[in-house]
Parts: C-alpha cells; structure tokens; sequence
C-alpha cells in the first residue's frame, strides 16, 4: 500500500484507449488516438481500424518516441509499476502456454508416467508442428493398434533415440488399384527414447518415451522491444522471429504462383501466432515458429540434425535469420526439386557456368550454326564399298 501511494497520479490522456492503463512503447495512429503496442498489435489481428473510432490504421507504425520520452521523464514510478505489470501478465501468459503442451502430452493419462508408443520407423527426421504422408505398407497392425488407442505413434528414425509424437489424421489401406496403404500424420512434439523399445506380438516395436521441449525463454525474449525499456544490441527472440517472417517474405516474393501452390502444400501456413501484428509472445510460440522455418528452408542434413536435437530456441531462431540472409537474393525455400543444380548450398560459380553454357547454346541455335551443321551432314554423299 505504501508503494502504490508513492505512484504517480497518471492524466487520462496518457491512458492507453485498449487497456486503460498506462501507456507502454505508444503508438499513435494516424487518425490521433494512442495505444499500447501491444494491444493495438493484437487489435489490429481482427480489424486494421481505430479501436476507438474505427478509422482506417495502416500497416507500420512505430512507436512514439515523443510520448514515451515524457513518460519516462514525468512517471517513472507509474512506468516502473507498469513494466512490473507487463512481467506478471507475460509469466502467466507463458506458464498457461506450458500447461497446454504439459495436457496435450498427458492426453488422459498420469502426467508422471512415460509415453508408451508405436514406433514408425523413418529415414529422416521428422519436424514437429508439420504433416507427412508415410507409405505403411506390411505395417497396418501398428496403424491399427495406434487407431485403436490415442492415435498417437512416433516417428523415429533407425540408430536414433530422439523422435517425434505425431497424430494419425488419415489412413488409406492398400487396394485393388492402390497396392501401398498411406498414413497422414501431424507432427506434435519431439520425444527421447528412454530404454530399449519391445516387439509387440503383431511384429512391430513399442517404446517408452518422455516429451522433450525447448529451455523457456526470458521474458524479456517474448516482447519484441525489450521490457526494461533500455536499448539493447542484442534482438529479443520475438524480434529475430518477426525478422526471419520478413525475410522469408521475400523469399516468396520470388515465387510464380505455381511455385507459391508447392512451398504452401509442403510446408503449410506461418504459425497462427505470427499472422496477426508484432506482439506478445510464449516460448511454445517461437519454438513453433522455430521448427516451422527449420522445415521450410533449405539446410544441410548435419545443420538440421544439430537444431532439431537443440533445445534453444533462440539458437534455432538466429541460425534460420543467418541462413536466409547469407542466400540474398537466392531463392533458399525448401521447394520439391530444391535439391538440383540450383540448390543454394553449391557454388556461385557452378551455377554462373551452367548458365553461360545455356546461352552459349541459345546464341548458337540463334545463329543457324546447329542448322549448317547438320544440313552438312545431310549433304554428303552416301559411299558403298
């Protein structure tokens, strides 16, 4: 109580329209009204209009220095108070988002006990939050003993302890015209073996397993300017997130439209969480956006191995920022065929030569040469013996 009657009595008008406290990072709209960066970062995710008077509000606001400048000069206990706030309202968003994936792994079961799954053997690794499609053919009994249970089964590749939970959404047994039988699979969260797996009855094997997810991040890391208020060198993980968001914006700008239909099929959407306005985050967030771009770049097998064993997302994050900024203007989306003679990891020069030699070719059918050539071999005389 003491604390709080040493507060600074803030005027209305520094009053955030959204949440009627104290302004923190302001922005003002074109139309005259401000707000918190936060909340109109999650207003604008509905509508791109005024909260208040509904007025059109364009994209790229930035915060008004003027406002927080003041703020920080005439209520800097208010605006301590209010960063303490922010903190609280961050940590409950984050433990709340850490309770769901804690749900989501008990599904129905003592939150104490290991994962008891079938195994799909696999080549590669798989992704978490990504969809496969598997050729199960001989394997239908562990299709159906996971049908018959939580659908849930976990890829996991040969000589490996480290796999992934997925979820069987769709199952397609062999036919008269279709001689393989498919499972569509939706990848949830990776899990470690944690003792040498059993050979059911039916000839398939099952393990027990215990979730795996990243270290959460700081606070500070969830917000895409820092909480203290105080610049920093370092960029907040939510900031490199956005920043690779950016970057693989362009990325997709040089895509035709066929190209654009392949890159969405294999990879899906963005992360729900990164559609909307820059705001606040959780770690579960930018683990998935982590994962997401890791699936939808191209990157060495050992570079991908490393992240996908990580449990830092921040690292995860930056080495896909580094990636796609490293590339330029090439084109480093993870596309069917990414892996031809235009793969982005050979050389420039390979690719230069490949090219001269096309053109080579073209001026030369362009010159008639290819014709006289062969219009020669036409011409000569048949000899016989």
């Amino acid at each position: 109580m003491a604390e709080a009657a040493h507060i600074e009595e803030v005027p209305p008008h520094l009053e955030c329209a959204i949440c009627w406290k104290l302004l923190l990072e302001p922005v003002s709209v074109p139309c005259g009204h401000t707000f918190c960066q936060g909340c109109l970062a999650q207003a604008l995710g509905y509508r791109n209009v005024c909260s208040v008077c509904r007025a059109p509000v364009p994209p790229g606001q930035a915060v008004n220095v003027l406002i927080r400048s003041m703020i920080a000069e005439q209520y800097p206990r208010a605006l301590a108070h209010r960063r303490q706030e922010q903190q609280e309202e961050l940590r409950e968003a984050d433990d709340n988002a850490a309770a769901q994936r804690r749900e989501e792994v008990r599904n129905d079961g003592p939150s104490d006990e290991a994962l008891i799954l079938p195994i799909l053997r696999s080549v590669k690794f798989a992704l978490p939050h990504s969809r496969v499609e598997h050729d199960t053919s001989g394997q239908d009994e562990l299709v159906q003993f996971a049908l018959q249970g939580g659908r849930r089964v976990c890829s996991l590749p040969s000589n490996e302890d480290l796999g992934v939970c997925m979820i069987i959404e769709d199952f397609r047994p062999a036919t008269e015209r279709q001689h393989s039988s498919f499972v569509r699979l939706v990848s949830k969260f990776r899990v470690r073996l944690i003792e040498p797996p059993q050979l059911h009855e039916d000839g398939f094997e099952i393990g027990r397993f215990e979730a795996m997810f990243d270290t959460p991040l700081p606070l500070n890391d969830l917000v895409v300017e820092s909480i203290s208020g105080e610049s920093t060198e370092e960029e907040t993980a939510s900031a490199i997130g956005y920043q690779c968001i950016e970057l693989l914006d362009r990325q997709r700008g040089m895509l035709g439209p066929g190209a654009l239909y392949a890159f969405a099929e294999q990879c899906g959407e963005i992360p729900a969480a990164f559609r909307r306005r820059p705001g606040t985050l959780t770690s579960a967030d930018l683990e998935q956006l982590s994962f997401w771009l890791l699936g939808a770049i191209v990157m060495d097998e050992p570079g991908r191995k490393r992240l996908l064993h990580s449990t830092d997302t921040r690292d995860r994050l930056a080495a896909c920022q580094r990636k796609m900024q490293a590339a330029g203007p090439r084109c480093v989306l993870n596309l069917p065929g990414a892996d031809s003679w235009m793969h982005p990891g050979q050389s420039s020069w390979t690719s230069i030569v490949l090219l001269l030699v096309v053109f080579g070719l073209l001026v030369a059918k362009a010159c008639g040469l290819f014709d006289q050539a062969f219009g020669r071999q036409r011409s000569l005389p048949l000899r016989f013996g």
